[in-house]
């Protein structure tokens, strides 16, 4: 995969947050559909994350990265992306997200409360205010870029928190023990939570002395709804599962959304083809 299909990768699989937030896309492991909705399992996250319950395990990742070789990372950023990537692609994606959450919304019924119905919402929820779609596309022009390719000192801070993460992201690794490994996709998903909510706390403060003054509002939009956004991340993982085959569709409610998944996965598919 080019870089810039690996770019639009990272999009098609970071809904939300925004891309540079994320590093590398949503790997939640989950082995199959759970009947929890995202915001339960985000808002627990956020609670244990600001008591300081991640903080061992935040430590170990910072090590990790100050002992890391990160020659092969840099490389792969290094590689050329078409200057009219973000509009023309991004833009496309943006609207095809958009058409697949309509159908998604219209197949419910107002009277229908399942938490199936409910993931179905969260999932296909519309977050983001112009200015904040705005601030996402901006720091999505960010993604993947090596260190000091920015158009400013700013940039470039950006840029390296977003390297910093992608690699955090990639190795965090959690030991499995016999005690362990029944949990243990749930705790590598709640561990890269963590790791993606203290990236956004280094963005935000970094963007205090920040003079690109469009950048820093840009960091302020996106962050303002990261939980909201990673929380509906989890609740598509979910519906994907469908698709995956992880999940068989029971009912017709199901097998509707399983059908409009499906369609859209492939023409998402042909999106990504077209970059080859």
């Amino acid at each position: 995969m080019g870089m810039v299909n690996t770019i639009l990768a990272a999009i098609l699989c970071a809904m939300a947050p925004f891309a540079t937030t994320e590093g590398s896309p949503l790997k939640t492991e989950q082995t199959e559909f759970t009947f929890k909705l995202g915001k339960e399992t985000i808002s627990a996250v956020r609670g244990a994350y600001e008591k300081g319950e991640y903080s061992e395990f935040l430590s170990e990742m910072d090590t990790s990265y100050e002992e890391a070789d990160l020659e092969g990372l840099i490389q792969m950023r290094q590689k050329v992306v078409a200057d009219d990537f973000p509009e023309k692609w991004e833009r496309r994606f943006f609207d095809l997200q958009k058409e697949k959450n309509r159908e998604l919304l219209n197949v419910l019924s107002d009277q229908d409360d399942s938490i199936f119905a409910e993931k179905v919402r969260s999932a296909a929820a519309n977050l983001s205010t112009p200015e904040q779609e705005k601030a996402i596309s901006k720091l999505n022009s960010l993604i993947a870029m090596a260190p000091n390719a920015g158009a400013n000192e700013d940039e470039n801070k950006v840029i390296a928190i977003d390297l910093e993460y992608e690699y955090k992201l990639l190795h965090a690794k959690l030991p499995i023990t016999a005690d362990s490994k029944e949990s243990f996709p749930q705790k590598r998903q709640d561990q890269q939570i963590a790791l993606r909510m203290e990236k956004m706390d280094k963005m935000v403060e970094a963007s205090k002395t920040f003079q690109d003054h469009s950048l820093k509002q840009a960091v302020e939009l996106a962050a303002a709804n990261l939980d909201a956004r990673l929380a509906r991340n989890l609740d598509g993982a979910d519906l994907n599962a469908l698709v995956k085959g992880k999940k068989k569709p029971a009912g017709k409610l199901e097998a509707k959304v399983y059908s409009i998944l499906s369609s859209y996965q492939e023409r998402f598919s042909d999106l990504l083809k077209e970059l080859d």
